[in-house]
């Protein structure tokens, strides 16, 4: 049945309804309205699942929602709507409508980031969200002087309580979402599957999950059994060499060989719904590269969303100087990619802060952009022969 929409007299162009079917939870208790986390407000532990869904700070977004205001929290969906893309606004609104008169009652959708323990040290990601980045983080304290980097820990390994949802709570649960760090690693979410299983609602429950194929969900399998649809996507930025370099140290031949078993799932479980996705982040290090993965993706996996990194800044693709955005713009066949690299203008400060990182971990993890990604080293070329100095 296809969800209610309002027309456009009774509900803003710019209305969001994360915030009103949606909650992020992360493992250190920052609740936000939506997966992007356009704010995040630390409560603490012992709050009750129902005062943060009713939190002032979610409530006054909502307000502002409700006003036929365009927050300018929300500037990751607004530039991804200005390049074209189908933003996670347009998204939830296509999927649950616009119409919830009964959002008081508690989510539609748990978004759970389940906890900062993960098996790879992503390039665009960052201490907060993998452990396998603290080493790293504080060597480049020690070697360069780079006091309070993106990478050091900044908590301990911890995992989200799945204990803390009252039945109370998922009165109108229809999917739980879960991102980590890597969520297949933290097997203490089984508690929250198995107390939806019990509670009878599994049936009528969307799982999700966001993971780098680095490991199989075999711990967890029987428990999806018994859920009206599960969806598997797969974040895959590069193949081969390049992921690789991006997703060290992860192994290719492995990442293939576990999404094989994931899609052997609907042969083993035939009554569920299963879904599979590769998820391709884009950003400045790959943007003359990306179409290569693109493409097997497609092949693999039927589909491919592009995730366009716009954090941290000097991964942003639009910091490629005007005059190269030029060379390559043609040769883009996706129109988001395309439309996106050119809504503002190059910052040479974050340009070259992103040389500087790369040229960085290049050098401790024993890798070669130049090699990896051939067609954007090219093109950054001319500025990359002008950084030398690593140290802050």
């Amino acid at each position: 049945m296809s969800k209610k929409i309002h027309s456009q007299d009774s509900v803003c162009k710019h209305y969001c309804s994360s915030p009103f079917i949606s909650t992020r939870q992360t493992a250190w208790d920052k609740i936000s309205p939506c997966a992007f986390g356009p704010i995040e407000v630390q409560v603490d532990a012992n709050m009750p699942q129902s005062e943060r869904w009713h939190h002032p700070e979610l409530n006054a977004l909502r307000e502002k929602f409700s006003a036929g205001l365009r927050p300018t929290e929300c500037k990751r969906c607004w530039d991804e709507e200005d390049a074209g893309a189908q933003s996670l606004r347009l998204r939830t609104n296509a999927q649950y409508g616009t119409d919830h008169p009964n959002w008081k009652q508690g989510p539609k959708e748990l978004v759970i980031k389940t906890t900062n323990v993960c098996n790879l040290a992503c390039r665009t990601c960052g201490g907060w969200d993998t452990s396998f980045y603290w080493p790293e983080g504080a060597h480049y304290e020690e070697i360069y002087g780079a006091t309070g980097n993106d990478f050091i820990q900044v908590r301990d390994k911890v995992y989200h309580n799945s204990n803390s949802y009252k039945l109370s709570d998922l009165v109108n649960l229809e999917k739980i979402s879960f991102f980590g760090g890597e969520p297949l690693l933290d097997k203490k979410h089984a508690v929250l599957l198995e107390k939806i299983v019990a509670a009878d609602k599994a049936k009528d429950t969307t799982l999700f999950y966001s993971t780098n194929g680095q490991q199989t969900g075999k711990h967890y399998e029987k428990l999806w059994s018994k859920f009206k649809r599960v969806e598997i996507f797969f974040s895959i930025d590069g193949i081969e060499e390049q992921f690789e370099y991006l997703r060290w140290p992860g192994n290719w031949a492995k990442t293939v060989k576990n999404i094989d078993w994931f899609l052997d799932l609907p042969n083993r479980y035939p009554d569920v719904d299963w879904y599979f996705q590769g998820t391709q982040c884009v950003s400045l290090i790959n943007i003359a590269d990306y179409q290569k993965t693109a493409k097997w993706l497609r092949k693999k996996l039927n589909t491919v969303h592009f995730n366009i990194v716009d954090h941290p800044n000097h991964y942003r693709m639009t910091n490629l100087p005007d005059f190269l955005k030029a060379k390559i713009v043609d040769t883009i066949e996706d129109s988001e990619i395309k439309n996106y690299l050119t809504i503002e203008s190059a910052d040479i400060t974050e340009l070259q802060k992103m040389i500087v990182w790369t040229k960085r971990q290049d050098i401790f993890r024993n890798q070669d952009y130049a090699t990896a990604f051939p067609n954007t080293y090219e093109l950054l070329k001319p500025y990359w022969s002008m950084i030398d100095n690593l140290h802050e």
